[in-house]
């Protein structure tokens, strides 16, 4: 009986699983709220260009505020 049936019908293999599902993640994330990143007044400069944060202190410093270049244009 078992050679009246093509050999493509019998599985030698497994079933394939399930390999994504987006099933209640939007739920979860609204949860609590999606909130956006938090932005910093000041970036850190830590990792940064040794040559390039050395200018900028220099750039700070010698940088006019703005009450100063008003009375001395006057």
């Amino acid at each position: 009986m078992l050679e009246v049936i093509p050999k493509l019908w019998i599985r030698n293999t497994m079933a394939k699983s399930k390999n994504h599902t987006a099933h209640n993640q939007s739920y979860k994330a609204h949860k609590n709220g999606i909130k956006k990143p938090k932005r910093h007044r000041h970036t850190s400069t830590k990792g940064m260009d040794p040559k390039f944060l050395r200018n900028q202190r220099y750039a700070r410093k010698h940088n006019k505020k703005s009450g100063e270049t008003a009375t001395e244009e006057e």
